[in-house]
């Protein structure tokens, strides 16, 4: 089975709907994957937390985000609005690594337990065939709330160097969550090929006025991970710029993101 059907290529596809059930607790939450298991009835493919394949999975009040990777350090993320009916939750995609901002809604049950909960998409098409796909979350220790608690999308990115200023905007997300973060991005990885492939990070994070404190503790790039200070303003509550400084092209960056909302 190819790679992208795992570790979230099931929340970047259209799956079946699902019957009705009681309203249930929210969803809101930082969770980790323990296992993911896809099958078409015959052959199952496992994907374990123990065997190096990492996913982390953020429930908001305005939406859900997840990153993906693999233990060959392949990436996949996924991002956008929900709604929960009992034991039912319809994913309404804005952004993933599978399908861009194509629209479409994912259904999924979900099974509440005392670690986290279970989703299970029963039936998504792939090339002809139907998958069931299952996934098993452990919730993660959170700490409080902040003013940047949220679902994020960056609108400009300026970099300034000496007296040169260039626009380096891209199309990347990020969300804050109970002390988590979580960022995801397409970049050309061949120029020659054009060919595009996934970035993701996450970590945990301090906010003191206007001092962001983030802690960098897993990505697929290799030598980013550590300790960011990031001075950051905001301009109402539904936008911020950040600001950071890279003493090795001796360059300032200004990032400005805007709220995702419901």
């Amino acid at each position: 089975m190819k790679k992208t059907l795992f570790l979230g290529f099931a929340i970047a596809a259209m799956a079946a709907g699902c019957n009705q059930a009681p309203k249930t607790a929210s969803q809101e939450g930082v969770y980790k994957l323990d296992k993911q298991v896809i099958t078409d009835g015959k052959t199952e493919t496992v994907k374990t937390a123990e065997g190096g394949d990492i996913q982390y999975k953020i429930f908001t009040t305005e939406g859900y985000f997840y990153i993906g990777i693999n233990k060959d350090s392949t990436a996949g993320f996924g991002t956008g609005a929900y709604k929960k009916d009992g034991n039912n939750i319809t994913e309404t995609n804005i952004y993933n690594s599978g399908s861009l901002d194509t629209a479409w809604d994912a259904k999924l049950e979900i099974t509440q337990n005392d670690k986290g909960f279970t989703q299970v998409i029963p039936s998504l098409m792939y090339n002809g065939v139907s998958y069931k796909n299952t996934e098993d979350y452990t919730k993660v220790n959170t700490t409080g709330t902040s003013a940047l608690d949220g679902i994020w999308h960056q609108t400009k990115t300026l970099v300034v160097k000496g007296k040169d200023t260039s626009d380096q905007t891209y199309n990347e997300y990020k969300v804050y969550s109970g002390g988590h973060f979580m960022w995801a991005t397409k970049y050309m990885s061949d120029s020659a090929t054009k060919k595009m492939a996934s970035l993701v990070g996450h970590g945990t994070f301090t906010l003191n006025n206007e001092s962001l404190t983030e802690n960098l503790d897993l990505s697929n790039r290799a030598g980013i991970n550590g300790k960011y200070d990031i001075k950051i303003k905001f301009n109402g509550p539904d936008e911020y710029t950040q600001e950071t400084v890279d003493t090795a092209t001796k360059s300032v960056g200004f990032k400005t993101y805007k709220r995702i909302k419901k």
